[in-house]
């Protein structure tokens, strides 16, 4: 039930957060440059880009869960109600955490927000903008949501620094590959760390 759960919910944000935005995207660009589907999946990041970053981000991927590993978030903010963490409470390792970090840290966050933040609102950016404003530009407009969540978690207000940092790396990588790839494959390292790192720490 909680795998099933978790598959749900991955699923409702794929299509609000990711498909939804991807379609009036691609209605615009198609509208305004006539470009074939292709085409316009590329713009918005959905390609492989330069396959060198790819070995870079696996580093920076590799750096990111020993960060929390090393240096874990503090619990009490990430159980509380209200927290997305919250759902990882006393799992431990054992099913079905792993099946459910995957999804939360590689569907439901990693690839909805990199799709929209950095695919279509950072590439656009980047076509008008040096990427030094684009890339911050990008980085705001991703920070604005977060602090949303400060109303529900106000404990969670240090982990902005960490989210608009991880937003500069993630979308500096994405403007200078051409793809999400390399961003989605370190923002979602993160956020399968945290979701894990809570299921080990409070399990009993």
């Amino acid at each position: 039930m909680l795998l099933a759960n978790a598959a749900l919910s991955a699923l409702v944000n794929l299509l609000v957060l990711a498909g939804l935005p991807f379609l009036c995207y691609f209605a615009y660009q198609k509208g305004r440059h006539h470009g074939r589907f292709g085409e316009i999946a590329q713009r918005a990041g959905l390609q492989l880009g330069d396959p060198r970053s790819i070995g870079d981000t696996l580093a920076f991927a590799v750096v990111g869960v020993a960060y929390f590993v090393i240096w874990p978030l503090p619990l009490e903010p990430l159980v509380r109600e209200g927290s997305a963490s919250r759902q990882f409470v006393g799992l431990g390792l054992a099913w079905p955490s792993l099946p459910m970090a995957i999804l939360y840290g590689v569907v439901k966050t990693g690839f909805t927000e990199e799709l929209l933040f950095r695919g279509m609102i950072a590439g656009s950016l980047s076509r008008r903008l040096s990427v030094l404003w684009a890339n911050l530009g990008q980085a705001l407009i991703f920070l604005v949501p977060h602090l949303l969540l400060l109303l529900i978690v106000p404990e969670m207000w240090g982990l902005l620094p960490l989210s608009f940092a991880g937003s500069l790396l993630w979308g500096w990588v994405r403007i200078k590959s051409g793809s999400i790839i390399g961003s989605w494959l370190m923002h979602a390292s993160a956020n399968v760390a945290m979701a894990l790192s809570v299921a080990i720490r409070t399990a009993t």
